[in-house]
């Protein structure tokens, strides 16, 4: 990622004319049909926000489509990820007994992401599930010492248990620098989020990603818990004890369902500087009836709990907890959104008022992988914005998130476990302004536009007729 994130200012709101219509038939889209449709098209035919993701996680282009094109069924899913995955392990140690450690480590990367991607349409047994986390995060922590050298994993306390996280500082510039704590949705990981931190860091921002209760490992031991604000204790107590972290300088993030849970934590804890949301859930209750079965697949299978799928979501509610939100809050939302509906991001932002700021991508997608380099930008300012620090330019151009091959070299074999600087709990550019005014620059959209706005009063729910994007994509 290079350059200035693009981003347009304007008073409206630009909607998809075809959103009404896309989710009330996502919501007839059954796993019948869904069958039907793989048999005679492939999975090459699902949404390109789920492409694009697989791409941010550093899955080659090539072995997308090879594998894709090879689904042509539900039950192929996780059969066929699995088997990328162990190509790519077989790949690692071949490179490894030639002495290419790097391109062994970043094999191992990928085969780490395939296993990953194969437990998220898999049948319920609890046991594949366990086996395919534990071979992701396993062949991951191998990895990452070579491919991103300065991050380092760690366990944060929380009640009686811990919850794994990776954590990154930036090696340029003078400390302390200021901390963007991120939490994953249900079906991403705390991996995930580590691979598209390079920008972020570069740009003078520590990054400590999370698997916060009930998602990634902590999955092994509970469901996804709402009220976990208080995993924000056990991250002060690193920013206290970490020599170039200030634990005055603690933000919070999180996408899809941990961007909610990003936005409780600041509505709980002062101490923090402010939230960051990507395309969250605000009154999850009104809308779950039409979501499409394999996200509901997907939350009953991943997010395992005893309570019906319905009574979970309702739990990270958050329309009686914004009112008591004190902090700044910078939300980014997504108009062809087919897993959140984007009136999410617009009702959160009206109801938080003048701390809220909206950034709308028009033509963006859930969790928003195609503008991943333009948002993380635009983070990494608004986080140095409110640290007061000055944002870090690095002398050379900032690799995306996915371009591993840019990775510092390192000369040696590594060992491969990764270090633990703490110990396992035992027990188990924003002004300062512009957190009430709207921003007045306009910069020319390049390469995808958003739209930046203050949202001081509620947005009709009824698109404007001449603010519709004529690119109409169901499958965007």
């Amino acid at each position: 990622m290079s350059g200035e994130p693009s981003h347009l200012v304007s008073p409206e709101i630009r909607r998809w004319r075809l959103a009404p219509d896309a989710w009330r038939l996502s919501g007839r889209v059954t796993l019948n049909r869904l069958e039907r449709y793989l048999r005679y098209r492939s999975a090459k035919g699902l949404p390109a926000s789920m492409k694009a993701r697989f791409l941010a996680m550093g899955v080659p282009q090539a072995t997308i489509d090879e594998v894709l094109g090879d689904i042509h069924g539900l039950d192929q899913w996780m059969d066929r990820w699995n088997l990328a995955a162990q190509r790519f392990l077989t790949e690692a140690r071949g490179e490894e007994r030639a002495g290419r450690w790097q391109e062994a480590a970043i094999a191992r990367v990928n085969a780490a992401m395939a296993f990953h991607i194969a437990h998220l349409v898999t049948d319920s047994d609890p046991r594949i599930l366990r086996t395919l986390r534990a071979s992701s995060v396993t062949t991951f922590a191998q990895a990452i010492p070579r491919v991103m050298p300065t991050v380092r994993r760690l366990s944060i306390p929380w009640r009686t248990r811990s919850l794994p996280a990776y954590l990154s500082v930036p090696t340029q510039g003078e400390g302390p620098f200021p901390l963007l704590v991120l939490l994953n949705g249900v079906t991403t990981c705390k991996e995930e989020l580590m691979l598209w931190s390079p920008p972020l860091v570069a740009a003078g921002v520590a990054v400590l990603a999370v698997d916060w209760p009930g998602t990634g490992e902590s999955a092994s031991f509970t469901a996804p818990v709402a009220d976990c604000d208080d995993l924000t204790d056990g991250v002060f107590l690193i920013a206290d004890e970490h020599p170039d972290l200030d634990a005055s300088m603690v933000a919070i993030g999180g996408v899809s369902l941990g961007g909610g849970v990003a936005i409780r934590c600041a509505v709980n804890d002062r101490r923090l500087l402010g939230a960051m949301a990507v395309t969250p859930p605000f009154d999850p209750v009104s809308w779950w009836d039409y979501v499409n079965p394999l996200v509901r697949m997907q939350l009953v299978t991943l997010g395992v709990s005893e309570k019906a799928p319905e009574d979970v979501v309702a739990d990270f509610d958050l329309t009686d907890l914004v009112p008591r939100l004190q902090l700044p809050l910078l939300v980014f939302g997504a108009g062809r959104d087919m897993v959140v509906p984007p009136e999410e991001s617009l009702a959160l932002s009206a109801a938080a008022g003048d701390l809220a700021t909206l950034v709308w991508y028009p033509a963006g997608g859930h969790c928003l992988y195609h503008e991943m380099p333009d948002w993380l930008a635009l983070t990494a300012q608004w986080v140095n914005g409110l640290a007061g620090q000055t944002e870090i330019r690095p002398s050379e151009p900032v690799p995306a998130p996915y371009e591993y091959e840019t990775a510092a070299l390192i000369p040696s074999p590594a060992d491969f476990e990764p270090e633990l600087p703490y110990e396992e709990s035992r027990n188990e550019g924003f002004e300062e302004s512009t957190r009430v005014d709207p921003i007045e620059e306009t910069i020319e959209p390049e390469p995808v536009p958003a739209q930046t706005a203050h949202l001081r009063v509620p947005i009709a729910s009824r698109p404007d007729p001449e603010s519709i994007d004529d690119e109409d994509d169901l499958w965007r």
